[in-house]
């Protein structure tokens, strides 16, 4: 009737509202439930990465202890079948080898021209076996695939070997001792890169020398030389008779007539040429003693005076005694003989020296590589033991007391093999 305002049915209002929030439910509901597929997909996703990283690191290890593509091969697959994405066995997608340039401004990943020093593994759920969507059905999704990559890689290293020349090793033991060495250059040169050096200075009294400069490990001419070189370390020479011309190693000494002096047939060294291992330094009457920081100082030069760009150091100090002390008359004979070491640079410690200035010495060097340059620093020393060895120790290093010279190669296969690996993408 005019003057009436008229009123909608209030059924009619009521089914709108009805219709709204059903909408609005339904919203609601399709964007919780993409919220906790997505979660889901993130978790999976995550989960494959780390699949793939670990399969990757087992594979390096493997192949570092080993060179055994197929061996590696084999650790990789094991990881993953032990491993879950989403509740169920990932699949390998591939698994490859080669090697890990770090030296360009974009470091890569491209084929290995000899022993690889890295292995990408991917691996996912796709296809058939893509992950099954929780709640996201509603919006027309059933599934969602995964994919992972993770490349593992030999840090670029520097590494020098420190090493013990006294006699007190005795040649038969020492033999040993260069032996476990070439088992550990081997082991380095398999997995070496572009900036991937190595060293090695030798001592013995208050003398140490460089006896292998850092030398580019990759380059086979490089890996030739230093493998040749190594082949041929012994104990210092001393000068006396050549017992045994067919091996060219054993040397029988004369006696001392009188100890220390000039005329002393011990420091003769021309019977026979050269003395008793004419390819190592000499060693004369007056320079007993055992003095491990000269060793250790011109390794810190070394490493001091390197533009490499390799980001980690090792030094790996090999010994078979104790520190003796120095007299002050060490190194007489040879000034006398006027003798100098040309083949190989010389570092000479202080004398007189006591047993503990050594200790000390030998811990302020080895702490100060760390502390300036992080050298990862391991002692490993044949039966004798002393408190400070294990004092130089620093880093990943560790301080090994062995009782037999044929145990040797193993502890140095073992701290190659463990040096530290990077998953580099």
């Amino acid at each position: 009737m005019p003057g009436h305002a008229s009123h909608r049915p209030q059924g009619a209002r009521s089914g709108n509202y009805s219709l709204m929030l059903a909408a609005a439910v339904i919203t609601l509901l399709g964007f919780g439930a993409l919220s906790i597929d997505t979660a889901y997909m993130r978790l999976s996703q995550a989960q494959a990465q780390d699949v793939a990283d670990a399969a990757s690191q087992a594979a390096l290890i493997v192949l570092r202890q080993t060179g055994s593509t197929d061996q590696a091969q084999g650790a990789a697959q094991r990881v993953v079948a032990s491993n879950r994405v989403a509740g169920r066995d990932p699949d390998i997608v591939s698994i490859d080898f080669g090697a890990w340039d770090d030296t360009d401004p974009s470091p890569s990943f491209g084929p290995a021209t000899a022993v690889p020093n890295a292995v990408r593994v991917t691996v996912g759920r796709q296809g058939t076996h893509a992950i099954p969507l929780m709640l996201a059905r509603i919006w027309n999704f059933d599934s969602f695939d995964v994919q992972a990559t993770a490349t593992s890689a030999t840090r670029s290293f520097q590494i020098i070997f420190v090493m013990d020349i006294t006699g007190s090793w005795g040649e038969a033991d020492y033999i040993k001792a260069h032996d476990a060495t070439l088992v550990a250059l081997d082991m380095v040169t398999g997995s070496a890169s572009g900036v991937d050096t190595v060293g090695m200075t030798i001592f013995t009294n208050r003398y140490s020398w460089e006896y292998t400069p850092l030398t580019q490990i990759a380059v086979p001419a490089n890996a030739a030389a230093v493998r040749d070189s190594w082949g041929k370390l012994n104990i210092a020479s001393k000068g006396g008779k050549d017992s045994n011309h067919n091996d060219g190693r054993s040397c029988a000494l004369n006696p001392n007539s009188p100890a220390g002096a000039v005329t002393s047939k011990r420091n003769n060294f021309n019977v026979p040429p050269g003395g008793c291992y004419p390819d190592m330094p000499r060693e004369y009457t007056d320079e007993p003693g055992t003095d491990h920081s000269a060793g250790v100082e011109l390794a810190k030069q070394m490493f001091q005076e390197s533009d490499s760009g390799a980001n980690y150091r090792a030094m790996i100090v090999v010994t078979d005694g104790r520190p003796n002390g120095l007299g002050a008359g060490s190194g007489k004979v040879r000034a006398a003989q006027h003798y100098v070491e040309t083949r190989w640079r010389e570092y000479q410690g202080p004398v007189p020296r006591s047993a503990n200035d050594i200790r000390y010495a030998s811990i302020d060097a080895s702490q100060q590589l760390w502390d300036d340059l992080q050298v990862n620093t391991w002692v490993v020393t044949l039966v004798q033991d002393d408190w400070f060895m294990p004092a130089m120790v620093h880093g990943d290093g560790y301080y090994r007391r062995i009782n037999k010279a044929d145990e040797l190669a193993a502890i140095l296969a073992e701290i190659i093999s463990e040096m530290p690996l990077a998953i580099v993408e």
